[in-house]
This record gives structure tokens, sequence and C-alpha cells, in this order.
């Protein structure tokens, strides 16, 4: 037993979420026996968290060991409450019922029939005024002004307690009290929280951050656009002790798109432990479960299923999970003439119900960190059909070995694997088998064995944290021939404690400018004195570099710490214009690249991607248009 605390941070937890939640909780119950104290951390007011962890005991989510920490819960936690009477005839939850004063105020009750939530309201503009957040017992607990913005916590008596200027000054209170001078690592499993989370000033803590989906925009490739939610994160990776990623792959193209950290880390989700059970399943049976939404382009399995039916009359498709599309995809139902095919389901919490039901299980998404789907169909032996996208996708499924893959957008392909996986039981049968053995690569006593030592590796990281105050760079010489590119140098550190100059480590760096390649080659280090690295290196595989520019930068990691720098040139180039076919080097002021003259190689056009790239083009440049 780990003599400290580990606390994963969300937003919020409910009845009905999508694999982010499910994930947290599960690793939490994972967790829960190796450490001292594992809860989770919520910030959002729901008067029904006790219903709510209620639901996930009640499915096997949750243990007795496993701790809910909310920040609203604190604020008003008193002794000796005494609950006020609920309204009779009352089964309403928080979400469902409200009353609405015109012009005056907005109350907000409970699932028992309590005034939890009482918003006050200008009469002549119609703006809030100030916001009462109401305990079980009736008192007010925390005042929330808007003219101007104060925040008032109150005791029994309505006395203040303390006030805030902002809602981040009691998030971050709120965090400091709970851990209380103890030794704790907090995890962020969403970007809302990481802001939160780096924001709290305490010695004590290791500062962890986890990433559940893909941190890119579309089409989802490597110099793609970051989501806007992870600018954050990414723009500031040296304040945290660890950054786990779900899939080696994409720790691989953060590393080198934002810099080769030794906190970077991977651990997938574990696999489920499938129970005995003789229900057959249908052997035209074909199911999704997903979130109803955009990325996961439910209607690109549904368009493909029409195809099915001209082939497997008997095929059907049922689609479980939530989500504001639901709508469209019961109108492309009907449009198609399928109602009698595919089958709109709804929630579900027995997720091995309904792959065990079926022959296979599809996943169309445009992107996947991991996917939960992939890892809980196969457990069970039910074969995956799934687009070809990053990241689990193509790290989890071996394409004809234990799963098939789909090239991404293609809606015939998909259509013909379907039909082809119905008719052909042989081949449905040896995916299944190898399937099975995910269970083996993602058993949960090996997943849990890595979380404790990235949670042990964080834990000492927290204490030799690098800050360094300034880093500059030149090159003392660069040698280029048709052979490669040869360079020394050196590196002046501001600010680097002397028991971390061992942990440096640098790279030569290539970047293409235009459409985003990295390619790095090691370099030899040498400390000239306490603040003076001495490099050089050389990169000899200018085959690798396709056509186009490329920027020559030197990466620097020191464990939490990294930055990517563009020396300046201090003496002539040798070599400089010199022949070459395909390559030269050439000068831009102080810096030096390489330019590549070398005809691309022609791909097979793809109207998918051409037009997820043509509208990430759009996207950008209205985005860009803005700022």
């Amino acid at each position: 037993m780990n003599d400290y605390a580990v606390y994963f941070m969300l937003h919020s937890i409910e009845k009905v979420r999508g694999g982010m939640t499910r994930a947290a909780i599960q690793r939490a119950k994972m967790l829960s026996r190796f450490y001292e104290e594992v809860g989770l951390i919520t910030f959002d007011f729901n008067p029904d968290y006790e219903d709510v962890i209620q639901h996930y005991n009640e499915i096997g989510l949750w243990n007795d060991k496993i701790k809910h920490h909310n920040v609203y819960e604190f604020l008003k936690s008193l002794p000796d409450i005494v609950p006020q009477a609920p309204i009779q005839g009352s089964n309403n939850s928080a979400e469902e019922i409200s009353l609405v004063h015109p012009l005056k105020k907005h109350v907000l009750y409970d699932r028992k029939g309590r005034p939890r939530k009482v918003t006050h309201y200008d009469d002549k503009n119609g703006k809030a005024t100030k916001e009462l957040l109401i305990a079980e017992d009736g008192r007010c607990f925390l005042k929330r002004n808007f003219q101007p913005v104060s925040y008032v916590w109150l005791d029994r008596n309505g006395t203040i307690r303390k006030s805030f200027k902002t809602v981040k000054d009691y998030r971050h209170h709120f965090i400091q009290s709970l851990i209380n001078n103890r030794e704790a690592i907090l995890l962020s499993d969403s970007r809302f929280t990481d802001k939160i989370l780096m924001g709290v000033k305490n010695n004590k803590m290791a500062k962890v951050a986890v990433l559940h989906s893909n941190h890119l925009q579309s089409p989802y490739q490597y110099g793609s656009t970051l989501v806007k939610r992870n600018e954050l994160l990414f723009g500031r990776m040296n304040h945290f002790d660890a950054v786990v990623t779900l899939t080696e792959r994409q720790a691989e193209d953060i590393g080198n798109r934002f810099g080769r950290r030794s906190t970077i880390h991977t651990v997938g989700h574990p696999a489920l432990v499938p129970n005995e059970s003789g229900e057959a399943h249908d052997p035209y049976l074909a199911v999704m479960l997903a979130r109803y939404s955009g990325i996961k382009q439910i209607p690109h399995a549904i368009k493909a299923f029409k195809r099915v039916v001209k082939k497997v009359p008997e095929a059907k498709l049922e689609i479980w999970g939530f989500g504001k599309e639901e709508y469209r995809y019961k109108r492309l139902i009907k449009r198609l003439g399928l109602d009698r095919n595919v089958f709109i389901k709804g929630f579900t919490n027995d997720i091995e119900g309904a792959y065990r039901r079926a022959a296979f299980s599809l996943i169309t998404s445009k992107s996947e960190a991991f996917g939960m789907s992939i890892i809980e169909s196969m457990s069970i032996g039910t074969p995956v059909i799934c687009y070809a996208c990053k990241y689990g996708p193509v790290d989890i499924i071996t394409d004809g070995k234990n799963g098939l893959l789909v090239e991404p957008g293609d809606i015939k392909g998909l259509a013909d694997t379907m039909i082809d996986l119905f008719i052909n039981m042989e081949k449905r049968l040896a995916l299944s088998k190898e399937a099975m053995k995910v269970t083996e690569v993602f058993a949960e006593k090996r997943l849990a064995d890595r979380w404790n030592l990235i949670l042990e590796e964080a834990r000492k990281q927290k204490d030799q944290r690098v800050h360094i105050k300034e880093v500059e760079a030149e090159f003392t010489n660069v040698a280029f021939n048709k052979m490669g590119i040869e360079i020394k140098g050196k590196i002046r550190f501001n600010g680097l404690e002397a028991a971390f100059r061992h942990k440096t480590i640098l790279f030569l760096q290539l970047r293409k400018r235009k459409d985003m390649e990295d390619i790095y080659a090691p370099l030899k280090v040498n400390w000239e004195n306490p603040n003076l690295l001495i490099f050089k290196g050389e990169f000899t595989e200018l085959q690798k570099l396709h056509k186009g520019q490329w920027d020559i930068n030197i990466s620097i990691s020191c464990l939490n710490f990294h930055q990517f720098l563009q020396p300046k040139l201090s003496t002539p180039v040798f070599g400089f214009g010199e022949a070459n076919s395909d390559v030269k080097l050439l000068t831009e002021g102080q810096h030096v690249c390489l330019k590549v003259y070398r005809p691309k190689k022609k791909r097979a056009f793809n109207a998918y991607f051409f037009l997820e790239k043509y509208k990430a083009k759009i996207r950008d440049r209205i985005r860009n248009a803005k700022n």
C-alpha cells in the first residue's frame, strides 16, 4: 500500500456518459487497492451526486474504496446538517425540474424536490444579478454576485467564512484543503481540468495529464492543427510531471512534434473480463456502441448497410449510444428504407451483452485515441471492422488477423467487408479466436503495474522539476556535401541546476515547413563548463527528405523541460551551395536550412482525404482571420 493519495480530476460524472468517464472510474477502481486514498474530483454543481455514485455502484464500476470529492459538496459541508423534508410525490432529478419566475428568479430543485440553486434576475434587462447555492437543510452556503463579480462562502448562520474573486480561486482553495499538506498525485482527465491543476501551487503534489482523444483536428495527420482545447496542455507540457497517452504511436507523435520529454508515458485501457455465457450470437447481427456525434461518422455505417442488405437481406445493425445526432440517423434510416434492418437502440450499461449477441462490431470514427469499444468487443470474441484511423485502431488491430481495417471514408469497402464477414463463418471464427488474445495484452494486472510505475515516476519527478530561465544555441561549424550534413555547435544555459546536467539530451531536428514532417538524429554532447554544452553530429539520410524546405533545429530535453532552438550561424558554411541534384543548403539571415528539389511521389487520389484536407484548410483560414 502506497502512503500517498491519487485523485482523478473530471468536470463531472453523470449516469449517461461516454468512454472517458467510464475509463476514469474503471482506472480508479483498478488502483484503489494500491493507495492510501483514491478519489475522483469533480467541479460541477449536481445536488444528486449521491444517486449518480449509487448508479455506478450498482453496475459494478464503483467500490467503497473510491472517494468522490466535489467542490460544491466541500463548500456546503458542515456537521450536523438536518435535511429539509422533501416535497411529496417528486421523483424528478435536478436536471429535469425547475421553476422560472419571469424576470425575477429561476429555482433548481433536486430529485427529492428541495430547492438547491436560486438565480435572481434584473427586472429591467433580464440579466442575472446573483446566484444562491442551497444545502439540503435550506441554508445558503455560496452566494455569487454578478455586479461586480464575487463569490461569498457562508456558514450556517450566514456569516462570511471566506470571499473569492473568481471561480478559479475557490476551486484552488478546495484542492489545497483536500490535499491538506499530504503527498498526492493529481491526474487531469479532461482539458477542462488542466487549467485548474496547473494553477494549484503545492510542492507535495505531482501533476499528471491524461489524454483520452486525438490531440489533432481533421484530417488527423502528423502536422494537423491542434484541437483548441489541447493548446494549453501542449503549450505548457513543462509544467507536468507526466503526460499519459493511450497508445505508443500517439506518444511518439507528441514527443516528435512537441518535444521528446522523459515525462511522456503510455498505458491503455484494460480489457473486459468476459463472463461465462452460453448465449449464442446472431450470425446476421452487427453492432455499434458509440456516442451519437459527428466524429463517429455513424451515417457511413448506415449507408454501407444499404449495400449490405442487397447481398444479405437478413442482416441487421444495432446502434447503441446517446447524443444529439440521433434524429439524423433515424431520418437517414427511413430515407434509405432500412427500418427493418438498422435500429437505433439508445444507451446501454450492458456492454458485454450487446457485443456477445453480434457476429461482429463496427467502428467508423474519423479518429480514436484508443477505442475502448475495440477492446471491449475483441475481449468477448466479437471481431471488429474498423476504419484504419489514428490512433487506437491501427495500433490494436492487425488487419486480417484479429480484426479488419478499412480505408477511412471508403463506404463501399466497408460494405464489402461486412458482406464478406456475414457470409464467411470460417473467417469470422478465426478472427474471433485471435481477437480474444487482447485480454492478455491489456490484462488488468499488467495495466495496473504500468500505472503504478508511471505514478511512482511522476511522484519522483515532482521533486526534480527543471526550470531553465534562458537557452541560447549557435552553430560553430556546418559542413554539407552530397553525403549529408555535419554540424558542431554550443549551447549556453542560464538556470540549469548541476544535478540535472547529465539528464540533458540533444537531437538534431529537421522540420519540414509545409505539410509538417520531423526527422531526428542524435547528437554527441560534452560539458565544457557548468553553463556551456558542446555538441556535434551528422545527418546522412538525405534520401528521407521529401520535396520542400526543411528548418535545421536543435531539440533540447531535460526531464520535464524541452525546447526547440534554431541556432545562429557563427562561421561560414563549408560546402554552401555545393552541387547536389536533390538537396541544397541555404542561409536565411543567421540561420541555415535545407531545400529539397526532388519531385514528389505521386499518390493515389483519395476523395475522402482530399475533402477532409480542404475543409481543414478553410477552417484554419477562418480561425487565423479571427485571430
